[in-house]
This record gives C-alpha cells, sequence and structure tokens, in this order.
C-alpha cells in the first residue's frame, strides 16, 4: 500500500509545481501590462518542488518521495530576481529638408541680333528668373548680342558673359551716341576768322560732336558765345562750335599780290649781289620776331626751328590734348635722330612727301601756335621730355585704321592720330 501512497503523492507535487510556475508568468504578464512604467523590485514566486525520486518495490527499498529545499522540509522557498528592464523608447526621426531643384526651362533658339540696353541698368543673372544668381551689371546702352528667348527674358551674350535679361530692357539695333549737355556763356556779336589752314564747325563743343561744315583758312565767321576751350559762331546761316585756337578777332589778312616779273634785258648787264635776306616776312614782322614771341634758343634749337615745328604740330594735331600734340612733336624728334632722315628741321619738314601740311612754306610759317603747342613742343625739344620709342616715325590719321602695310606697326593713338612703328 505504501508504494501505491508514494506515487500518487509524487504525482500530485508534480502537478502542483507546474500550475505554480504558469501562475508566476501570469502574475509577470498582468503587471507589465497594467503598468509599462513601474520598475519591479520583487516577484514572489510559489515554491517549486524537486521531483521526487521514486523507488520501485523491485529495486529493493520502499519508495520515498522527499523534496530537496533549504530546511529538509517539502516545500518553496522565495526567490528575489533581479528587476527586468524596460523597454527604452526609440527617438523619432527627422529628416532633413530636400533642397529645392533647380527650374528647368527651354530657351528657343534665335539668329544672332545685334541690340543694347535701354534702361540706366539691369541685371545679367545665371537663368531666365530672379531666383538665378547675378552675373554682373550692365549699364546703360551696354552692347548686347541676343541668342534666344523665353518667355520674357533674353537670352544675351555681354562681352565674355553670356547669361539673361528682362526683354523689357533691350532694344535692339545700334545703341545711339550719347550726347552730352554743355552750356554756353553769350557774348556780344565779334566778327572773326579762321586763322588755321582749315577747321571744323561742330554741333557741340567738342571733337564729340557732328561736323557741320570744315572751315578753310581766313574764312570769316561771327563769335556769339564761349563754352569751355570752344566759341560758338555763326557762319552764314550756319551755327555750331569751333575750337577758340582757331579764331582769330578781327578782319583776316589781305592776301599780298606777287610782283610781276620784270622782262630781262637783251644786253647782259653786271649782276649785282643779292642781299642776304634777314627772315620771312609774316604779318608784318620778321619770322626772327615772330619766333622770340613764343621760343628762346637753346643749344640744340634755334627759336626759329622750335617755331617751324610749333606750327607743323599745330595743324597736325589741332583740337587734340598736350599729349597728343607733344606726340607728334616727338616723331619730328626722332627723325631729327635718325640717320635715314634730313639732318635739320627744315630738311625734315619740307622733305617731299612727308608732312602735307607744309606743302605751302609760306602758308605754315603763318601758322599761330596755341599754348597747348607751345608747351608740347617745349616739353619734347627744349625739356628732353620724350615718350615715344626712337623707331615711331609715322603717324596718319586715326580714322583710317592701324593697319599701315608690311614695314609699319601700329604702337598706340594720340588725339585723332594713330602712330607706327618703322621696319626700315
Amino acid at each position: 500500500m505504501k508504494p501505491i501512497l508514494s506515487i500518487i503523492m509524487a504525482f500530485l507535487l508534480m502537478c502542483l509545481t507546474g500550475c505554480a510556475e504558469i501562475a508566476t508568468t501570469a502574475n509577470v504578464s498582468a503587471r507589465v501590462e497594467n503598468s509599462a512604467d513601474a520598475a519591479i523590485t520583487e516577484i514572489t514566486i510559489p515554491p517549486t518542488a524537486t521531483p521526487a525520486q521514486v523507488y520501485s518495490a523491485a529495486e529493493g527499498g520502499q519508495a520515498e518521495a522527499f523534496a530537496l529545499s533549504g530546511g529538509g522540509e517539502p516545500g518553496l522557498t522565495a526567490a528575489t530576481p533581479s528587476a527586468l528592464p524596460l523597454p527604452s523608447e526609440t527617438p523619432e526621426f527627422t529628416p532633413s529638408p530636400a533642397p529645392d531643384p533647380t527650374p528647368e526651362y527651354t530657351v528657343e533658339p534665335v539668329d544672332d541680333k545685334k541690340a543694347y540696353l535701354n534702361a540706366g541698368s539691369a541685371n545679367l543673372r545665371e537663368g531666365p528668373g530672379t531666383e538665378y544668381a547675378i552675373l554682373e551689371e550692365l549699364l546703360e546702352l551696354e552692347t548686347l548680342c541676343v541668342t534666344g528667348k523665353i518667355e520674357e527674358w533674353y537670352r544675351v551674350e555681354a562681352g565674355n558673359e553670356t547669361g539673361f535679361v528682362l526683354a523689357e530692357f533691350v532694344e535692339f539695333g545700334t545703341a545711339p551716341t550719347p550726347k552730352p549737355s554743355f552750356s554756353v556763356k553769350s557774348m556780344d556779336d565779334k566778327a572773326a576768322y579762321v586763322n588755321a589752314g582749315s577747321a571744323n564747325l561742330r554741333e557741340g563743343p567738342g571733337t564729340k560732336y557732328e561736323i557741320v561744315v570744315e572751315l578753310s583758312r581766313n574764312e570769316k565767321i561771327t563769335v556769339t558765345g564761349t563754352s569751355g576751350d570752344w566759341y560758338r559762331v555763326e557762319y552764314g546761316r550756319k551755327k555750331g562750335f569751333i575750337s577758340n585756337e582757331f579764331v582769330e578777332f578781327g578782319a583776316p589778312p589781305t592776301a599780298t599780290p606777287r610782283p610781276t616779273a620784270t622782262p630781262k634785258p637783251d644786253v647782259t648787264a653786271e649782276a649785282t649781289p643779292k642781299p642776304t635776306p634777314t627772315a620771312n616776312a609774316s604779318n608784318g614782322s620778321s619770322s626772327w620776331e615772330a619766333a622770340r614771341d613764343y621760343f628762346s634758343d637753346t643749344s640744340r634749337f634755334t627759336a626759329e626751328e622750335l617755331l617751324l615745328i610749333a606750327q607743323v604740330v599745330q595743324e597736325e594735331a589741332k583740337g587734340t590734348s598736350v599729349e597728343a600734340r607733344a606726340a607728334v612733336a616727338n616723331t619730328i624728334y626722332n627723325r631729327y635722330l635718325s640717320s635715314k632722315y634730313p639732318n635739320t628741321i627744315e630738311g625734315i619738314i619740307f622733305q617731299k612727301n612727308q608732312y602735307t601740311v607744309a606743302d605751302d612754306e609760306d602758308e605754315i610759317r603763318s601758322v599761330k601756335p596755341v599754348e597747348k603747342t607751345i608747351e608740347a613742343v617745349t616739353q619734347i625739344f627744349v625739356e628732353g621730355d620724350t615718350f615715344l620709342p626712337e623707331d615711331v616715325l609715322f603717324f596718319r590719321s586715326a580714322s583710317r585704321g592701324t593697319s599701315w602695310g608690311d614695314k609699319r606697326e601700329y604702337y598706340a593713338t594720340y588725339g585723332n592720330n594713330a602712330f607706327f612703328r618703322s621696319f626700315y
């Protein structure tokens, strides 16, 4: 009977142990669900019995069930497990904003058209819209080349840059030449005449203004006002401006008629020696006296030579700056230093086909140089302050371009003249 009882008791103990484990699991789950924020500090687990060892009668002993415990008595001891960790919260991810995509556009190409900016200024941009970066600021009347169009924008070339500008700021064609403003101080009408070989009557007081008419030497004019270095004048029904250096007040000089040649006598008479001329007459005074009104003799050049140089410079560079006049004087000086030209000033000036303004000697010697010309000639021939290389021997009107045969190389432009080196 005892073996049967032992088996029954062992079976009951096993059942109790299984139930306790199920209860413990349910208890933990309930606590986690009811309080996710509460920390579990202690869990009491029902006693778990060590499975009984069963000895059958066949093994020679009585079956005896017992459980291993701390006190030797069957039962359970409460266990204190470590606190269970709570699940940590996952941080919320905030994505970075995506950059705005560059807008796409299609440009309608057009045949290149010359144009200019008709506004005071406008921005040239990388694309057809104000959201695009500015490449540069365009100024009024700046030349453009239109190469495409998209809506209200033109694609243009401006110098070395290509970009977009609003169509409302673009005008097709050639930009007009701006006419600067000027003021004129009126004066009482005075009779005068042109004292140069020729002079231009212009629409305004400056060489940038259009020419109305070209006046010849001794043309009569009426001066009515002044504007800087220019006179406002009337020439017949024409009105305009002329540089004051070409104007002389009063009546033009009367040309002295040349005497009629006396016929040679049939009998050969003894030749009478001609007196040595002292100087050429010019407006009632000798060239010697006239020269000393402008220059003094130097160790290398006489006053007469300096005056002749100034008269040529006056005609070749009229209406220009002191620097432009000095450039003409510098070429004469370079020829004086060169072995390829005559070794006197007169020989250089009157050399055939060189200075057309000196073709008529009487006319060139009657020219009255102005202060700018005197300053330029003094700089080069008296002070020796030259600035052109010695091989710059030629010049001509800048309007004829910068190419002049195979034996001359363009050097620079001063005033109305372009200057060239010589390869001779």
